[in-house]
Parts: C-alpha cells; structure tokens; sequence
C-alpha cells in the first residue's frame, strides 16, 4: 500500500492512486484511474485535477478537440474517505459519427474539472467545454470555455476548393484559426514545471513518463483539392489534424498523448488511409500533496 503522511496533513495517513513520490519537500499521490483516496485520521492536502481532453471532428474536415480544465492546488480539509473519478478522454469522430467531449474529473467535492470540448464535425461549431473544441470549415464559432486554465477554441473556413478545421483551445491559448488551405494550430497547454517545479517524468517515471505539458488543444484537418495542404498542429501533447490534397499527402488525425489534451480534428479522404477518422483526447489527472 502508498502511504503518505506528514505533521502538515495534521497527522493523518493516505493511501491509493498509481504513484507515491516524495521529493523537493512534498510527498505526492498521482491519480490517473478512478479510485478511492483512503484517510485515516485528518488534515489537510493540495489536490491538483485535470478534466479529461475532448475529441476530435470527422465526417468531414473538422476541427481539433479542446484541452480539459486544470484546477490547480486547491486546500482541501479532509476527514474520510475521498472518491477520485478521472475524466476519459474524448472520442473521435469517425465517418459520420461524431466525436465527443473530455469527461468531467472531480476530487470528492473539492474539485470538479471540466473535460474538454469536442471539435466541430463537418461543417459545425465546435462545443464547449473546459477549453472549447475548434470549429469545422463553415462552422462558425470555435467552442467557448469554461472554468480554470481554459481558453476558446479557433474559427474553421472554406475557400473554393480549400477547406480547413481550426484547433482546440488549450489551458494557456486560444484555438488557432484556420487559413485555407492550412489547418488552426492547438492552443498550448500548461507546463507541469510550471504547476509544481517539482513535476517531471524523472521524478514520477510511471505517470509522467514522455510528458512536460498537459491540456492542449488539438489541430484542425485540411484539405485542398488540386495541391497542398497543411493540416493543424496540436499543442504540445495534444494530437495533429488529418490532412488531404489530392491523395499526394495524406495523414490520419492523431490522438492526444498527455493528460487532458484534445485530439486532433479529421480531414476529408479522397484516397487511402481514410482519414475521416478523428483523433482521441486523452484522459484527466488527479495529484495530491502534502509537505513531506
């Protein structure tokens, strides 16, 4: 069993989540499956929580998904038993299904953290969200935000042959616009560092491994029928647009790849892979901590 405990925490003893880290004078539990934080006694912990990354558009060329809200260390005086429930990242859209949006990640009743808008499927807005979800080509608005750390998502277009999704928004930016042929960046996430200087994959090997920022927003697909196209990139961690011109070049979206980031919006398929199918979000986070 994990166990952390400390005078700080007035003297009470927790246990549960996927990794237990002491260092730089803190004791940490990362939670990144729903679960229980056990407490014997009582005192006082930091949680930090992440809802979970919205999925990408499809049926069509979409826009990206947007990044989940971050509330970031907020007292919590515990007395029992705590419920952790971790937001699933969102699907994307494939063919003419649509994707979805993050889900919600809660720490008991201290925290609820929006998960992530989903981006607009062909020709549609974006949804709202903790960071909103990047509008299709033709869809109007990017998906507006809601909550701590969150921004909107982007505006798609279309011009002539020239088609373009717009990126989700992340937890420090904005979804970028698109400019036909070009797909709208991700907004850019938050950096762990920044969170707690304390928070990086070689302190915690088995849950932050490969990350350094969370919640971005996923890129826009793009599509120019007669020469290229430039789909949208995703914040850092976050996935890539599909892109398609004239069957030369052609990508598949790709999926969010740190907590709480979107997954990149699909691009229409004129050729073989077909890349209508959207990029996944990825899941929220749960940490806890307490002076060590």
């Amino acid at each position: 069993m994990q166990i952390l405990s400390g005078p700080h925490a007035g003297g009470a003893v927790i246990s549960g989540g996927q990794e237990t880290v002491t260092v730089g004078g803190y004791k940490y539990i990362v939670f990144t499956s729903s679960g229980t934080l056990t407490v014997v006694g009582s005192g006082t912990v930091e949680a930090c929580s992440v809802g979970g990354g919205g999925g990408g558009g499809a049926s069509g060329v979409s826009g990206g998904g947007g990044g989940g809200e971050i509330d970031i260390w907020t007292s919590c005086a515990l007395s029992s038993d705590v419920t952790v429930t971790i937001g699933v990242g969102g699907t994307g859209g494939a063919g003419s299904g649509t994707g979805t949006n993050g889900g919600t990640t809660t720490f008991g009743s201290f925290t609820t953290s929006l998960g992530g808008g989903k981006g607009g499927d062909d020709s549609a807005a974006g949804s709202a969200g903790g960071s909103g979800g990047g509008s299709a080509y033709g869809g109007g608005a990017g998906g507006s935000a809601s909550g701590s750390n969150t921004f909107a998502g982007g505006v798609g277009a279309f011009s002539g042959g020239n088609y373009a999704g717009a990126g989700g928004g992340g937890a420090t930016a904005v979804g970028g616009n698109a400019n036909p042929p070009t797909g709208g960046n991700g907004g850019e996430g938050y950096s762990l560092a920044t969170i707690d200087a304390n928070l990086t994959a070689a302190n915690f090997p088995t849950t932050l491994t490969g990350m350094t920022v969370i919640s971005s927003g996923g890129g826009g697909g793009a599509l120019k029928l007669a020469g290229n196209a430039t789909r949208g990139i995703g914040g850092t961690g976050a996935g890539n647009g599909g892109e398609n011109d004239d069957t030369t070049n052609v990508f598949a979206a790709t999926a969010g790849t740190s907590y709480g980031s979107g997954g990149g919006g699909g691009g229409w398929s004129g050729g073989s892979p077909n890349n209508y199918q959207a990029g996944a979000g990825f899941k929220g986070l749960v940490i806890i901590r307490v002076p060590a």
